[in-house]
């Protein structure tokens, strides 16, 4: 862990949180403020990542919570994380539109929208929030696999979550140029990675 980390307290998002995670998440996926940090999307697409309409739909699905970060002292948002439980999901998409993998044999769940402020990346807080998130969905929902997407462009994204131990499935999803509720491709044929990892 960076010496620089300093401990996140976190709870369940609610309505009155969702101006502000969407603030923080378009900061860090587009735009100049994206650019403060290690990796974003902001060469990928443009406009907006989230707004609070999206996330009020994605958290009235069932087995839907997002995890938002803070500071332990000044309550600070820091970052956040979307957790959907896929036995409560058959049939719906949720992030960048990716479907969910619904495996009746192993209960999973699909973390996105995972987000830290930029100009406080790089300190061990992105590690800290996915080691919560794999916590969270172990203890409320017997997870034993988690699944997400990044774009396979982002190679050293993919990386990252690599070395927390995720695995490349092989799968691939294109993006939907027909859904632009997620941004405007800057170019053709985005896809999305698809990992996961045994919890």
């Amino acid at each position: 862990m960076d010496q620089s980390f300093q401990p996140l307290t976190y709870r369940l998002a609610i309505n009155s949180d969702y101006e502000s995670i969407s603030q923080l998440v378009n900061d860090a996926y587009r735009g100049e403020s994206s650019h403060q940090g290690w990796t974003n999307e902001d060469e990928f697409f443009e406009s907006q990542r989230i707004n609070p309409d999206i996330l009020t739909q994605m958290m009235a699905t069932d087995g839907s919570v997002v995890l938002i970060f803070f500071e332990q002292d000044s309550k600070i948002l820091i970052g956040c994380v979307s957790l959907q439980d896929s036995t409560m999901a058959e049939n719906i998409r949720i992030g960048c539109c990716i479907p969910l993998q619904q495996d009746n044999k192993v209960k999973s769940a699909y973390l996105g929208m995972l987000t830290v402020r930029p100009d406080l990346q790089r300190r061990g807080y992105g590690k800290f929030i996915v080691s919560v998130a794999e916590k969270f969905v172990r203890q409320q929902w017997n997870t034993q696999l988690i699944e997400l997407s990044v774009l396979s462009n982002r190679q050293e994204l993919i990386a990252y979550y690599i070395r927390r131990g995720y695995t490349d499935t092989g799968r691939r999803q294109q993006f939907s140029s027909h859904d632009n509720r997620f941004g405007i491709p800057k170019i053709d044929c985005l896809e999305y990675c698809i990992l996961t990892k045994f919890i």
